[in-house]
């Protein structure tokens, strides 16, 4: 389309926050966000109630664009395009939102509604693509520009982007590329569909893959599994929610990391111990024996309700013994 593109921008945490703050400082010669939706304040328990606001709350206010938060975005669909048709628009595009979004808005803008998913669709449809890539063991992931339909993402694709994924990434620092690789591409993706420049294509029905929601028990660590699934596991869950084993009847948070060198089999040095087993390196050094008889060290443990403890603290607080170990 000639001019520029009127968004309404659909988003909630902090990697959606920073990408609102790059198209309206370094592409407002294309792009005029007249608009914000995200998602309520959320109540937080700490000494006494507080409300807290999402990241592109902040942010749209920070520039002074107008910000709509509906408890109910199905129920409340009439009002908002009412609220958001006085300042206009010809795009939606969403941004890990947090809702689903009824069909009325989908297609109320000229251009339709768009939706930037973290992963390389049809993989890892879902609410948390970006842990699932580390859980699943991939090597690259990357940015989906879609249409939304009615399905769960499973609109026909715009345009991708590719993120290399590191041996020892974790969430943290995926989300620190990604969130790169969208400001680096995110504009350009937007303003080749607004401009009829690209063919979105449909996806692949019989390659699509599904996750869903991260809940803290999905931290709990099976040492019966294989180490390499064990460390993805850590690194899917670092730093949220984290990973935990159970010691001596109390849960105690993880911090694991592979050995500099490739793992020793049993019959390469590893004792002939049970899955979970404790094995002291002299004094300072700790690891924990997984179910392919490989072994992963143990950097740091956070017993419940206390701080996080160095290896060598944790080896002489709690003056391990042979046979202790982590279930």
């Amino acid at each position: 389309m000639t001019g520029k593109t009127r968004i309404v921008f659909w988003g909630s945490p902090g990697i959606a926050a920073s990408f609102l703050r790059d198209l309206v400082h370094n592409h407002s010669d294309r792009f005029v966000i007249t608009a914000c939706v995200t998602q309520t304040e959320k109540t937080i328990q700490r000494q006494g109630k507080t409300a807290a606001r999402s990241k592109v709350h902040d942010t749209a206010l920070e520039l002074g664009l107008p910000v709509l938060t509906p408890k109910s975005v199905k129920k409340e669909a009439r009002e908002i395009l009412s609220t958001l048709s006085t300042f206009g628009y010809d795009l939606f595009v969403v941004v890990a939102y947090g809702k689903i979004l009824p069909q009325s808005i989908i297609d109320a803008p000229p251009l339709k509604s768009v939706n930037f998913h973290g992963s390389l669709l049809p993989l890892l449809r879902g609410a948390s693509p970006i842990e699932h890539s580390l859980l699943y063991g991939f090597r690259e992931t990357g940015w989906t520009l879609q249409r939304i339909v009615e399905k769960l993402d499973a609109g026909d694709i715009i345009a991708q982007s590719q993120v290399v994924i590191d041996e020892n990434e974790t969430t943290g620092t995926l989300y620190e590329k990604l969130s790169a690789d969208l400001i680096q591409n995110g504009a350009q993706m937007l303003a080749d569909y607004a401009d009829g420049k690209v063919t979105p294509r449909p996806q692949d029905e019989s390659a699509a893959t599904h996750c869903g929601k991260i809940s803290a028990e999905d931290g709990r660590l099976n040492f019966e599994r294989p180490a390499h699934e064990i460390f993805n596991r850590c690194r899917a869950f670092t730093p949220r929610p984290g990973v935990f084993a159970m010691f001596r009847g109390k849960k105690v948070k993880l911090a694991l990391s592979p050995p500099p060198v490739p793992l020793p089999t049993r019959g390469e040095g590893v004792p002939e111990a049970g899955v979970g087993t404790l094995t002291k390196h002299g004094k300072t050094d700790l690891s924990v024996v997984c179910g392919d008889g490989n072994v992963l060290n143990i950097v740091s443990v956070t017993p419940e309700g206390k701080k996080p403890m160095a290896v060598a603290d944790f080896m002489n607080g709690y003056r391990l013994q042979d046979g202790d170990r982590f279930e």
